[in-house]
């Protein structure tokens, strides 16, 4: 598939529409020679989903080619974290590479693609917006993360049976809010595929079936093609 990246924003419009099976026609060749000028990326991060997921998502939903460099884990007796760590600007992971420059910090990396896609939000606003959902999510996953590496037995199932499902009622209260079928402008946006990708990570997914709108934006951002192919033939991985 084309790179959004690489094509003006009419055609970028067009092809989100045919990223959602709403259109079947093609690009004429002439605008394909124009404006497909594919960047280097490369992404690097460790072996697992983690931070490094929502760019995978939004590079595959862009249909992007890119180096998914992995590395084993810290934990990993494997791993050349000790080695590739001094070398990184911020001594952490993921970094993305685009052509020239590298980004550190999981989220700018993300929100960076989330632009180049056209899933960032078409107005200030709507990207207010689109960072609100965003942030909310950021909450529920660093908190759960803090639980999880300390061994907070208590803490995580607190956080499973109350933080959790709270989060997702005031969700579910925002998508309504603005029209019931996604969180920013009437249009799909990071905001309904970083949900999409918290929600399916759940260790318990029967939490939806108090939240029938979040439900159904979870299940029609995973019939995306470009989104269900990726998670289909993502490595697996345990986190």
């Amino acid at each position: 598939p084309i790179p959004l990246c690489a094509l003006p924003p009419t055609t970028k419009q067009w092809y989100q529409r045919r990223v959602h099976g709403e259109l079947t026609t093609k690009p004429t060749q002439g605008n394909i020679d124009k404006y497909l000028n594919m960047p280097d990326i490369k992404l690097t991060y460790f072996d697992l989903r983690a931070r490094a997921e929502p760019c995978r998502l939004l590079l595959a939903y862009g249909g992007i080619k890119y180096e998914d460099d992995r590395i084993p884990p810290p934990w990993d007796a494997a791993t050349t974290w000790p080695t590739l760590k001094p070398t990184t600007p911020f001594g952490q992971l993921p970094l993305l590479k685009w052509d020239d420059e590298v980004l550190c910090q999981s989220m700018a990396c993300a929100r960076f693609i989330a632009r180049e896609v056209g899933l960032a939000g078409n107005t200030n606003m709507e990207s207010a917006q689109v960072d609100e959902i965003i942030d909310v999510i950021q909450d529920l996953i660093n908190a759960g993360v803090k639980l999880f590496f300390a061994k907070d037995e208590a803490g995580m199932k607190n956080h499973g049976e109350v933080t959790v499902p709270t989060a997702l009622g005031q969700l579910e209260k925002k998508l309504v809010s603005r029209g019931g079928q996604y969180f920013v402008g009437n249009n799909f946006t990071w905001a309904d595929l970083h949900t999409y990708m918290y929600v399916s990570d759940l260790p318990d997914k029967s939490v939806l079936g108090g939240f029938p709108k979040l439900a159904n934006l979870v299940e029609r951002v995973a019939n995306i093609p470009n989104i269900k192919k990726w998670v289909e033939t993502r490595p697996v991985t345990s986190m």
